[in-house]
């Protein structure tokens, strides 16, 4: 019976204040939605994330209508801020990027059936880069064992990559450099480094048994350079031994 008698009060007090606040029990009459930065004026600051595709072929499968014009939302690989004006969609803000990359960075990473492992390098940072002054570094099981692979290669130019693989990885993988240290399995971290131990690169986290990378290709996305934090958004996932990817980088969008 109290049930019975709270419901209808529920329903006429919304109908009375329709307005609906979010970190604020007392939202502006002029408005329908409301959104403090801060819950009731206190604690920390924080902002309005829109939902968020990862490229524009999932945007498309949104396949919005001419009364969904307003629509807002973020398309990763190209960083652009976007809105269904009824008709098609339009950047309101794209971030501007660099053209280079900072620096080499991993745009491959393959962990596929048996030893079908591999690592990409690309180079996009505008001038060739002597791969003497790099190394690669796998830190397993949370760190309990590791690796450093010296590149054999000279020269990386520019819009080149360089492929290092497993020793019996499949012919299919055209790989610059074979190694049977190339054995991470998806919870070894991988870190791009400089000759002399600097971090350049990482995919995962060194000393943490992370499964991020477990029967996947991850790809780079365009404009995502190197990063010393694993940022699994830089990255497109495929699915297990797929090598299609391997050989070439499209850094541009």
């Amino acid at each position: 019976m109290r049930l019975i008698l709270i419901l209808p009060g529920i329903l006429i007090s919304c109908s009375f204040y329709p307005q609906v606040g979010i970190g604020t029990t007392n939202p502006s009459p002029s408005a329908m939605l409301e959104i403090k930065s801060q819950t009731d004026g206190g604690g920390r600051y924080g902002g309005l994330m829109p939902p968020r595709v990862p490229d524009e072929h999932a945007r498309n499968s949104i396949n919005p209508t001419l009364d969904d014009a307003g629509l807002l939302i973020f398309v990763q690989n190209i960083n652009a801020l976007q809105i269904w004006n009824g008709l098609g969609w339009e950047t309101l803000h794209r971030n501007e990027m660099s053209s280079y990359a900072s620096d080499l960075f991993i745009s491959e990473y393959v962990e596929g059936t048996g030893n079908n492992k591999a690592i990409e390098i690309a180079n996009f940072t505008g001038s060739a880069k002597n791969l003497s002054e790099y190394r690669l570094f796998i830190s397993r099981n949370g760190g309990t064992t590791s690796s450093t692979i010296l590149f054999t290669g000279g020269i990386l130019n520019h819009g080149d990559v360089y492929i290092l693989a497993h020793t019996n990885a499949s012919s299919e993988i055209n790989a610059n450099q074979r190694a049977n240290t190339i054995d991470f399995n998806g919870d070894d971290a991988v870190v791009l480094q400089s000759s002399t131990g600097s971090y350049i690169d990482v995919l995962g986290e060194v000393g943490i048994v992370w499964r991020y990378g477990e029967d996947v290709t991850l790809r780079r996305r365009p404009l995502h350079g190197p990063s010393t934090v694993y940022r699994p958004s830089s990255f497109e996932v495929f699915g297990v031994d797929d090598f299609s990817g391997l050989g070439f980088h499209f850094y541009y969008p």
